[in-house]
This record gives C-alpha cells, structure tokens and sequence, in this order.
C-alpha cells in the first residue's frame, strides 16, 4: 500500500468527520490501514481529532490543508466538466460546453470520486493506477457499473493503449484528472503522457499536480521543504521531478497542449479554506487543454516533431513536403 496515498486519505476522512466539511468522503475510511482506522476512529472525539489535527500540521506543514483544498478543487473542476463548462478554476464560471461523459483519473489512487459523487452517474469513469492499489480499493468500495478499473505501470506501459482495451474513445472529449503523480515520475514519463492526451484526445482537458522545482533543488527555501522531502523518501516514496511555475506554459506546449490555467497551493487553499496556512505552498495545480486540431505532429519520414500550420501534408515536416512533393512551407 502506498503509505503516501493512505496518509492522503487520512485527511479527507478526517475532514469527514467536521460539522461543515469542505470535502466529504465517507469511503476513505475504508481504505485506512489499521493503525489509521483506529486514530480515526478515536477522532470522533472532537478534542482528540484537534490534536490529531495540529499533530499532522506539525509533521508535515500544509500537506493535510492542501490535500483538502486539493480535492475541493478538483471536485469542482470535474463537477463543471460533466455539467457542461469548460473546467478552468481561474474564472467564476467557465465557458459553455458539450458535458463531458467520459473521465479519466490517472493514478487514481485511494480517490473516491467515481464512487462519491453523484454528479458522476452518466459518466463513464477509468480508474488507472498500479494493480496492487487497484486490488485494495475493490476489497473495500463497493462497485460502481459506471467505473472500469485498467491497471497500468506509467514508466513502463503504453497507458492509452491499456485505456483503449479498456473501452475508452479517444474521439470522445474527455476529462482527464492526473493527481498526486508527476512527481514521482522522469520528465520522460510525465511529457509522454501529456503528449498522448494531446495525439489521441482532442478537445479534451487534463487537470494534473506538480511539485515547484524548487523544493527539490534548494528545500529550505519552502516552509516546511526540508521536513517534507525527508518524510517522503523516509517513506520509499521520494519525489523525483518538479517545474518551475515560469516554465509550466512552455512544457505543456512541447506536449502539444495549451495551459488554461496554473496556482498554487496558497492560493487555492485561500480560495477554498478561507486562508493559507503555512507550508506545501510549493504543491501546485495547472489545467490544460488539447486543441481539436493538434497543433503539433510527427513526420512520418524523419520522426521529427512540427506545428501542424506550417506544413502542406498532414504526415510530413515541412521540410520532408517540400524535399519529396515540392510542396513550399506555409506561413505559422
């Protein structure tokens, strides 16, 4: 079980447990090891789930109030999505839109969504993740006609063709949710994926997690940094990639996507919670777009990689057009 995914969990159910939840999920306490489940259940004790609280705050500063305002976010986003507006956290209300019937949740994780949200009845849900994790959360959430399990290793295997197998239609705009992930990833791993969201899925939006750069060169710089990093590799789970939110638009666009939007925790934790508690300030949340006509392709005669525009031939580079058909380039 990853001890990262389980903690994650931990702090919706505690959440759970407020008068005024910003986050419900009565589903990830079934998901709890055992030294958790009975932490949690000691919890319902509102003097013990405070300490608890400020506990967990101590240990790993803004992990369990960004994990909250995280979920919220997103829950939003995909709330949006299936209802007909485009998801974009950055404007009151987003542009209208065909509802999306398919979503995607890569590395699915102990996340419940598929299974909480009601909003998700008419939509056809993957769950994509490890085969170990995928069997503890079938053991113990009951099973939804609506959700199809495909189990995949993102370093190792063709993702999409596993999705494919599994039913899903590239030519039906979808929702993609990829949280928690990228940074235990190589940036191989990460444009890969990007890249096949943006081949085979267009018209469709991909909302993904990354960690700042930063934490991973120079921790001390971020409250809390130096703590948290030492935590996750202590745990086996040590983080290996990050962007600089400066670079993020720039790596989106190598992958033939186009960024619709990129905060940080500070910011959807003020928006969310109400305030911005101190620490995980570098865990941020960035959605991005797949235009319905690529705007990048590869030739098929030299491999290399150009923008759409500028070619006469859909298969070739404007340099393999002109050198084999005469075909001039055109214009970006």
């Amino acid at each position: 079980m990853s001890r990262t995914a389980a903690y994650v969990a931990m702090y919706r159910a505690l959440e759970t447990l407020e008068r005024d939840p910003v986050v419900r999920d009565p589903l990830a306490a079934r998901l709890l090891p055992r030294n958790l489940r009975l932490l949690l259940r000691a919890a319902r004790v509102p003097a013990f789930r405070r300490w608890l609280v400020r506990y967990a705050d101590r240990r790993a500063p803004g992990a369990r109030t960004s994990a909250i305002a995280r979920t919220a976010l997103i829950d939003g986003l995909v709330r949006e999505a299936v209802e007909g507006h485009a998801p974009d956290a950055g404007e009151d209300r987003a542009t209208a839109r065909a509802p999306v019937r398919q979503l995607v949740l890569l590395g699915a994780g102990f996340d419940c969504r598929a299974h909480r949200m009601p909003e998700l009845a008419d939509t056809r849900v993957f769950e994509v993740d490890r085969a170990p994790t995928q069997a503890i959360k079938r053991a113990y959430v009951p099973m939804a006609a609506t959700v199809t399990y495909v189990a995949v290793d993102f370093l190792r295997d063709d993702v999409f063709e596993k999705l494919g197998e599994a039913g899903w239609q590239g030519s039906i705009p979808t929702l993609f949710v990829w949280e928690g992930v990228t940074n235990y990833l190589t940036e191989e791993a990460v444009l890969r994926v990007l890249r096949t969201v943006a081949e085979r899925a267009p018209g469709s939006t991909i909302v993904f997690t990354y960690i700042h750069r930063g934490v991973l060169d120079h921790p001390a710089d971020f409250v809390g940094g130096p703590r948290i990093v030492a935590n996750v590799k202590e745990l086996g789970e040590p983080w290996t990639f990050g962007l600089l939110p400066s670079e993020v638009a720039a790596f989106v666009d190598r992958a033939g996507l186009v960024l619709r939007h990129d905060e940080g925790a500070d910011d959807y934790r003020r928006r969310l919670l109400g305030a911005s508690d101190p620490g995980y300030a570098f865990y941020r949340l960035a959605v991005a777009e797949a235009p319905v006509v690529p705007r990048h392709r590869w030739c098929d005669e030299c491999g290399v990689r150009f923008l759409g525009a500028t070619s006469a031939m859909d298969s070739l580079c404007p340099t393999c057009a002109e050198r084999l058909f005469g075909y001039p380039r055109k214009p970006a």
